[in-house]
């Protein structure tokens, strides 16, 4: 991750503003739903998972209540202060503060997710990082734009005050073949994708891989 977006991404940005603008643009609401499609398809008692740049834990609002019970879900996020606000919303939760860029966790994982967090970093560097946890499962969620739109926020859109000065530096899209391309040098194979419609005909795309024997 560049330093300026680091830095906006651990300083600037604040928890009002990140959660206003994705619940506004829908993807809140659709990564909530792609995160309980994630857990029906590979929970299962005392499993070991992974949430990595959990945020603000702003799922929690459209996720059914105890949704995680019977897992041992770690959450993580490379700023504090998004963890902070995970917690008022899941007391028990298990929180990390992380980089994906270079973690320090050590695994191994029953499944680990990733959801719409790849585009802020350098995603074969998170991907990297997240194989080497060695899960079974892994869960991407990518956003695909239509036709035409290059960049990552729609251009009608007007982002809150704290998360328009980002140094320069943009989310960058991941192509969902360059990703199932790169996992495949770990083993991993796509073994499921569904769709998700956003406002602005945009798409979250949910990424299903398993670790191939």
């Amino acid at each position: 991750m560049p330093s300026t977006l680091r830095d906006a991404w651990t300083t600037r940005v604040q928890v009002e503003d990140y959660e206003a603008h994705m619940a506004a643009i829908g993807q809140a609401q659709a990564n909530a739903a792609h995160m309980a499609d994630f857990l029906q398809r590979v929970g299962e008692p005392g499993a070991r998972l992974l949430i990595a740049g959990a945020g603000t834990g702003q799922m929690f609002d459209y996720l059914p209540p105890g949704v995680f019970d019977g897992c041992r879900a770690f959450f993580t996020d490379i700023n504090p202060r998004f963890l902070a606000a995970l917690r008022q919303r899941s007391p028990g939760a298990l929180c990390v503060a992380d980089d994906m860029e270079s973690s320090a966790l050590k695994g191994p994982f029953h499944a680990a997710a990733a959801v719409l967090v790849l585009e802020h970093i350098r995603w074969r560097l998170g991907l990297d990082t997240l194989t080497a946890l060695n899960p079974r499962y892994l869960f991407l969620v990518l956003q695909r734009n239509p036709e035409g739109m290059t960049t990552a926020v729609s251009p009608t859109r007007v982002l809150p005050a704290s998360m328009q000065n980002l140094g320069g530096q943009h989310p960058e899209l991941v192509d969902k073949n360059e990703a199932a391309t790169h996992l495949q040098r770990f083993g991993y194979a796509l073994i499921e994708e569904w769709p998700r419609k956003v406002p602005d005909s945009k798409v979250m795309l949910g990424l299903l891989f398993e670790r191939v024997p």
